[in-house]
């Protein structure tokens, strides 16, 4: 921390770390060997499957050692009743839930709760949902929550017959009212607003998209560097996945954009996700309109070049399709 002197390490102090982490390694090296002999020899005991607890603490992102458990596991239960899985289970969501909570961007935990819920004679859905809930109040960004929320909620929903894309939106709203830098929420509020104007035909799908246009206006003037409101109002202008608007329609829209961005670039005029914009939505007027793009399109993709040289090429091809 700053203003903490920082005390100096003996070497005697740094030899004996050394030596720790020596024996540690030594140690891990053992139990990987062990684990990977006891695979080959297709030893599916419960001694196994403590083996592979052990050696998952130490490292989950052993992905190997988590196929393994998983053999154990369908071994185990070949004879066992189901309430016994079901407790064998109950057993392996709460060695999860603690890698979780250590690990919460680990692949191959989530992956592993997933086949442990799809082997579950009765799965608790409603827990799930809870417990992905708190996990994204952690972390409203971790893209495995928000990936495991949508399997949970897919589950869900065939298990009772039930929608749930009113909750789910609303739920996105929360998050992104909470925070608007948040590609995961604005991803799937994409996938959730086609089913919402489907299940409710009585949503006025024009004003939806005019406060959808409203709030993600507020986001990019809120941090005009953030990438994820710029893909989503490039989705929000350019798709039709809410309303199909004519050419015309769709030429207006662009224009009444263009103006809002041109105003943010007077304050920002070093913003590339600006600049960027200008760059595709005026090419997408000119190409509705049948006309020649405008000459200060290159005077953008020149600006584009100066502040983002790593991407200096990028520019220099769009100017040739221009």
């Amino acid at each position: 921390m700053h203003s903490v002197k920082r005390e100096r390490t003996s070497a005697k102090v740094r030899e004996e770390k050394r030596r720790r982490e020596a024996v540690k390694i030594v140690e891990y090296k053992a139990l990987v060997d062990k684990v990977l002999t006891s695979r080959k020899n297709h030893d599916y005991t419960p001694g196994a499957l403590a083996l592979t607890t052990t050696l998952l603490k130490q490292n989950p992102e052993y992905y190997t050692v988590w196929n393994y458990r998983r053999e154990i596991l369908s071994s185990i239960f070949q004879t066992q009743t189901a309430d016994t899985i079901q407790s064998q289970i109950d057993n392996e969501l709460q060695f999860l839930f603690a890698r979780l909570i250590e690990f919460p961007k680990c692949y191959w935990i989530w992956n592993h709760r997933k086949w442990c819920l799809q082997s579950s004679p009765s799965p608790s859905w409603k827990f799930e949902l809870a417990l992905v809930t708190k996990m994204l109040d952690r972390d409203a960004r971790n893209f495995h929550g928000w990936h495991y929320r949508r399997y949970v909620v897919q589950c869900t929903e065939k298990a009772t017959g039930k929608s749930m894309v009113r909750h789910e939106f609303d739920y996105t709203t929360t998050k992104i009212n909470a925070n608007f830098s948040n590609f995961s929420a604005w991803h799937n509020r994409t996938k959730l607003i086609p089913r919402l104007l489907t299940e409710e035909p009585e949503i006025d799908a024009r004003k939806l998209l005019g406060n959808e246009i409203y709030l993600i206006t507020q986001a990019i003037y809120t941090d005009p560097d953030d990438q994820s409101v710029w893909l989503y109002h490039r989705w929000l202008v350019t798709s039709d996945d809410i309303v199909k608007l004519s050419s015309d329609e769709r030429k207006d829209l662009l224009e009444k954009e263009i103006k809002s961005i041109q105003e943010l670039l007077e304050v920002e005029p070093d913003s590339k996700w600006c600049l960027q914009s200008l760059v595709v939505y005026k090419g997408l007027v000119a190409t509705l309109a049948g006309e020649r793009v405008e000459s200060s399109v290159h005077g953008y993709l020149d600006k584009l070049q100066e502040i983002d040289p790593m991407r200096k090429k990028r520019y220099e091809d769009w100017k040739t399709q221009f």
